[in-house]
């Protein structure tokens, strides 16, 4: 009799430790994904701001290309940007974005063109490297 009661009250114990390590295990996973997706949250928040229709002007830059819009937007979880002209649209690659710091590289007839800008508010400011040697760029959000 006595046996069987120690026997129980070790049973319980050990199944009561069973239990509690399969819910700290669960609170744990749980704990990760909710990691995880807080800082895709905070990436995504980060340039949310960004993203829409920038108005740009170039001052000394070619006919055609002195005016125009820069248009970013989300393809495939990615921040993404396209250069639109009246005369047409120009891609981009290497798009970076490092706090209010954005770069990324178009080419016109053929020869790259660097882009580097700050974001402030509503107001970007830069310069555009080009062959005919380096420019400012101002862009506002439409």
């Amino acid at each position: 009799m006595l046996s069987e009661q120690i026997f129980l009250i070790f049973n319980a114990q050990t199944q009561t430790t069973h239990v509690m390590k399969k819910i700290a295990g669960f609170i744990f996973l749980f704990s990760l994904i909710l990691l995880a997706s807080g800082n895709q949250l905070r990436a995504e928040v980060k340039n949310k701001s960004l993203l829409g229709e920038w108005l740009y002007e170039v001052s000394d830059a070619p006919y055609g290309y002195e005016k125009g819009s820069l248009i970013f937007s989300e393809k495939d979880g990615q921040t993404v940007c396209v250069v639109k002209l009246e005369a047409g649209e120009l891609t981009t690659s290497d798009l970076k974005i490092e706090d209010n710091k954005i770069s990324f590289v178009t080419t016109v007839d053929g020869n790259p063109i660097n882009v580097v800008l700050t974001k402030e508010k509503d107001k970007l400011t830069g310069k555009v490297d080009s062959p005919e040697g380096p420019k400012t760029i101002t862009a506002t959000k439409k």
